[in-house]
C-alpha cells in the first residue's frame, strides 16, 4: 500500500488512538491542528481561520489528504472539501477503510459494504441538495439525476445486504443451539481492539490463528474447542472495541457480536501495560457494549500483556482498578508467554453456569454398551456399580433432559439430586 500523507484536525489533544488508526492504512501524520472548541463549527468543524492555516500547510507540504478526529455532517465535509481541495475523511470514515483492508471472509465484507452504504447515504442526499441549490459538487461527473439514482441504488443495496446477513446470522445460531444441545459450554473473548484476543484464542486452544500487531485483525470470528479438558468448552473471538463508534456501526457487525450474546461467558481482555486512565476508559466502554448486548452476562476480566510490566506495577495498578473490576473475578495473564492461561481456565471453569448431577436406577444389571453414551464429552461420571445398575453422573443443564430421556427409555428411574 502506498504511503500517503495526511495532517489530522481535531478539538481535543488527546490524538494518539487516531494517529495510531491513521498509521495502520499506511499514512503518515504531518502535523496535528488543535483547535480548542466544545463543540464543532457548523459549517467548516473548525473556524474559518483555522482552515486557512491548514489550507496553507497542505498547499506548502503538497498534502492530499485531511483526518478529522470527529464525525463530520454532511454539510461541514463538503465545505472543507470545496475550501482545502483535498479528500477530508472523519474518524468514522477512517475505520471502515481500515475494517475494508481486514475484511476477508464473505461476512466480513458484506458488513464493511452495509457500513460503508449507511456512512454514504446521508452525504449522498447533502450532494442531491447541493445540486438543488445550483452548486457542482462533481460527485461521478453528473448531475441531479445521477446522483439521486445513487443514492436510490444504495437503499437497495442496503436491504439486499441486511437479507444476506440476516440469513447468515440464522445459520451462525442454529450452530450455536447445536453445539448448546451437545452439551457445550460457549465463551466468548472480547475487548478494545488489539488487546490480544487472538493470542489468546491460540494460547486456550492450541490453534494458530493469524495474529497480526495491528488494529482490528479479527473482524471474523474464530470458535475452537478448548485443549485438553474434561468439560466442552468452544471458545470464540470476536471484533474489537473502539470509543465514539455510533450504533448504527456495532449495528452492521452484529451478527459477529452474537456470540456475546449466547454466550455462557465472556472473557473480557484488557491491555494491563497501557496507563491507568486509558485501561479504566476501555474498561468502562467494553463493559457497557457486552451489557447492551447481554444485561446479565457473566465476566472475567483477563489482564493481559503483564510480560510487559513489574509485579510492583500491576500491583499497585489493580489497587487503583478496584474500582472499576467490582465485584468480577480477574486473571493476570500473559498471552504472549502463555503465564496465568491455567489460573484462567479454572477461573472460566468456575463461571459456567451450575452443572445437575443425576441418579439412575435400574431394574436389573445394565451391558456397557447399553449406557455407552455417559462416556462422551460433556458427561462426568461419578459413580458407575458393577452391574452397572447404579449410576451418578454430573452435566451441563442443556444435557440434563437428552440424557434423562435416554435413560427413561431404557427402563431407569433419574433421580435430579442436586445442582453443584
Amino acid at each position: 500500500m502506498e504511503n500517503k500523507k495526511t495532517v489530522i484536525i481535531s478539538l481535543q489533544d488527546d490524538n494518539d488512538e487516531l494517529k495510531r488508526l491513521a498509521e495502520s492504512l499506511d499514512y503518515t501524520v504531518m502535523k496535528i491542528f488543535v483547535q480548542h472548541h466544545s463543540t464543532p463549527n457548523r459549517s467548516f468543524y473548525i473556524g474559518k481561520g483555522k482552515i486557512e492555516e491548514v489550507k496553507e500547510y497542505l498547499e506548502e507540504k503538497d498534502i492530499d489528504y485531511v483526518i478529522v478526529n470527529g464525525k463530520l455532517t454532511p454539510s461541514q465535509w463538503y465545505n472543507m472539501e470545496k475550501e482545502l481541495n483535498a479528500i477530508v475523511y472523519d474518524r468514522i470514515r477512517l475505520i471502515l477503510d481500515i475494517f475494508a483492508d481486514r475484511a476477508k471472509r464473505k461476512e466480513a465484507k458484506l458488513q464493511v459494504k452495509l457500513a460503508y452504504l449507511r456512512y454514504e447515504k446521508p452525504y449522498i442526499k447533502e450532494l442531491v441538495h447541493k445540486i438543488r441549490a445550483g452548486e457542482h459538487p462533481g460527485f461521478m461527473a453528473g448531475g441531479e439525476y445521477e446522483v439521486a439514482n445513487y443514492y436510490e441504488m444504495i437503499k437497495k443495496q442496503i436491504k439486499k445486504i441486511r437479507k444476506e446477513l440476516e440469513k447468515i446470522e440464522r445459520e451462525r445460531e442454529s450452530h450455536y443451539e447445536y453445539r448448546w444441545k451437545k452439551g457445550y459450554y460457549l465463551v466468548t473473548i472480547a475487548g478494545y481492539t488489539n488487546a490480544g484476543k487472538s493470542s489468546l484464542l491460540n494460547n486456550l486452544t492450541g490453534e494458530n490463528v493469524k495474529v497480526e500487531e495491528r488494529l482490528f485483525s479479527t473482524l471474523s470470528t474464530t470458535t475452537r474447542a478448548i485443549k485438553k479438558r474434561d468439560a466442552p468448552i468452544l471458545i470464540t473471538d470476536t471484533v474489537g472495541f473502539i470509543k465514539d463508534i455510533p450504533h448504527w456501526l456495532i449495528d452492521s457487525f452484529k451478527s459477529t457480536l452474537k456470540g456475546i450474546e449466547l454466550s455462557d461467558v465472556v472473557v473480557l481482555l484488557v491491555d494491563i501495560s497501557e496507563e491507568n486512565n486509558t485501561i479504566v476508559d476501555k474498561i468502562n466502554l467494553s463493559v457497557k457494549e457486552i451489557m447492551e448486548i447481554n444485561a446479565n452476562q457473566k465476566i472475567v476480566i483477563g489482564f493481559n500483556k503483564i510480560d510487559k510490566i513489574s509485579k510492583k506495577e500491576r500491583d499497585n495498578k489493580i489497587n487503583a482498578l478496584k474500582e472499576y473490576i467490582g465485584n468480577r473475578p480477574y486473571v493476570f495473564l500473559s498471552a504472549k508467554t502463555g503465564e496465568g492461561i491455567e489460573e484462567l481456565i479454572k477461573t472460566i471453569y468456575h463461571s459456567l453456569p451450575d452443572s445437575v448431577t443425576m441418579e439412575i436406577n435400574f431394574p436389573s444389571r445394565v451391558e456397557r454398551q447399553d449406557i455407552s453414551f455417559i462416556f462422551t464429552k460433556g458427561v462426568k461420571v461419578l459413580y458407575l456399580s458393577q452391574l452397572g445398575d447404579k449410576i451418578r453422573i454430573s452435566c451441563s443443564d442443556q444435557l440434563k433432559e437428552k440424557l434423562m430421556g435416554k435413560f427413561i427409555k431404557k427402563g431407569a428411574e433419574v433421580k435430579i439430586i442436586r445442582a453443584v
